[in-house]
């Protein structure tokens, strides 16, 4: 199988969602600042990096698990389900995708973070935003974590897109 965790910049909601995915954060507890901080792609990204997958590594069962920000487009993770809808038609694709939203589990606090840190490059105003957003999101992306795994190991179907909207 492979999970991609899209939103708007895939740098905040998508990494922290692959890290509790992987196993990187503990579930248990909110996440320290220094673990957010840390995780893979956490306030890295940039606007050039909008529609890329970043690998973050393969969970427990060899799943792979990916990141993507989308930015302002309704057209691209629709465009890129119906790409994969062609391969696994034509028998190229095998594998099962999982497309899932993280957009609904994004604060307040993270989205003015984020535009203060990644478009005003004003880190020292965006990042505590940031990180506040983060500890008041961790069970919500928790959450959805859990329910995007157990959506695709319940669902038949070979592609799968969460739009997550229950998460809101």
């Amino acid at each position: 199988m492979i999970f991609i965790y899209n939103d708007f910049g895939g740098t905040h909601t998508t990494a922290l969602a692959a890290a509790y995915h992987l196993k990187k954060l503990d579930e248990t507890r909110k996440p320290t600042e220094n673990e957010i901080l840390n995780t893979h792609n956490f306030n890295k990204l940039v606007y050039q990096d909008r529609g890329k997958l970043y690998f973050h590594g393969k969970d427990e069962d060899g799943n792979k698990v990916y990141t993507m920000g989308r930015g302002r487009s309704k057209i691209l993770v629709p465009g890129i389900f119906n790409m994969i809808d062609m391969l696994i038609e034509n028998g190229v694709l095998k594998e099962k995708i999982i497309l899932s939203n993280t957009s609904p589990t994004v604060p307040f606090s993270m989205t003015c973070g984020g535009m203060l840190s990644r478009w005003l490059k004003i880190d020292f105003l965006g990042v505590p935003l940031l990180v506040t957003g983060a500890k008041q999101a961790y069970q919500d992306i928790i959450n959805l974590v859990h329910y995007t795994k157990q959506t695709a190991h319940s669902s038949k179907s070979q592609l799968i897109m969460l739009e997550n909207k229950e998460f809101k």
